[in-house]
């Protein structure tokens, strides 16, 4: 898609013109991680130094992630060690949201069965609350294991996320949990794929999500961008103003409409899940909330907002 077809309907190009006008109106930036920091564990060339200089400029700097696999102190240690500036204090990730959801909006003290990773169970752990089914399932998956599953009777709440060792006899445990209408049934993020090194997406939470939704034929409460919990959770914390914060992101589907429903200002970077012809086809929908998937500015990479901060001290 052309630039100029692109900044017809508001997706400008971030460039050496209007790089003063958008710092000087905001004090706070949040940034997803994957696809626009790195790739699985790969540092993303330049990012540490647009970051870096973000900060230089007396910009606060969040990691807003709906990456479920981690606890916000692994985060951090896994962006201090690329050479990003990050504490536990300055992650919100879905796997804390959901923990904070569940013991706070629900009130919930059970046990619960968990779809994800060991770091989706250690944030539901820091909050007080038991958990079961985290790893790969120690017998095979088939039709005969799902039949002979025997429901643990303490677990009156599903959380799901991404997991590699998701499987038939996971999403069949699953269902038979949200079979009791009294049993909670949460989401950490709708995200569809992951980027990977090799330019590969590979199936993220959405994807394990969707199968025990049609397999319970229930709706999860989904925590993550762009979700309002998300939101309130990152607001409250932080103290922010939407109106003087940018959102930088990859996905238009999760980013760009968590910023475009907050009235947050967004960034979107090409080196994740969507592109320039994306934002084309948002751009000619006529859903409104395709419209609020249409990102304010993009950057091939954020690398590319160092080059643009650096003409900020000739001016």
């Amino acid at each position: 898609m052309s630039k100029k077809v692109a900044e017809s309907a508001g997706c400008r190009l971030l460039t050496s013109s209007n790089i003063k006008a958008l710092m000087d109106s905001i004090d706070t930036v949040l940034c997803d991680c994957d696809g626009v920091l790195y790739h699985m564990n790969t540092v993303i060339p330049g990012i540490p130094e647009a970051v870096h200089k973000l900060k230089s400029l007396g910009k606060r700097f969040f990691y807003v992630t709906n990456n479920s696999t981690k606890t916000r102190n692994e985060f951090a240690k896994k962006c201090t060690g690329m050479g990003l500036p990050a504490k536990e204090d300055d992650i919100i990730g879905s796997a804390y949201v959901a923990a904070l959801f569940l013991r706070q909006n629900c009130n919930y003290n059970g046990k619960v069965y968990v779809i994800g990773a060991t770091g989706l169970a250690d944030e539901l752990h820091a909050v007080g609350l038991k958990t079961v089914g985290v790893g790969p399932d120690s017998t095979d998956s088939n039709f005969q294991a799902a039949q002979d599953f025997v429901p643990d009777p303490e677990v009156k709440c599903v959380v799901v996320g991404v997991d590699e060792h998701f499987s038939y006899l996971k999403a069949s445990k699953a269902a038979t949990y949200l079979a009791n209408k009294d049993c909670l049934f949460v989401g950490t993020n709708p995200d569809s794929g992951l980027p990977s090194t090799n330019g590969r997406m590979l199936p993220g939470a959405g994807s394990c999500l969707a199968m025990v939704k049609v397999a319970s034929q229930r709706e999860p409460e989904v925590v993550g961008k762009p979700n309002q919990i998300m939101f309130d959770v990152t607001m409250s914390k932080y103290k922010l103003n939407p109106k003087k914060t940018l959102m930088i992101g990859d996905r238009l589907d999760t980013d760009i409409l968590f910023a475009g429903r907050s009235g947050l200002q967004s960034l979107l970077v090409l080196t994740g899940f969507s592109n320039l012809d994306d934002v084309k086809q948002k751009q000619q929908s006529k859903l409104p909330s395709d419209k609020e998937q249409i990102p304010s500015y993009y950057l091939p990479s954020l690398a590319d907002l160092t080059l643009l901060l650096n003409t900020l001290e000739k001016l």
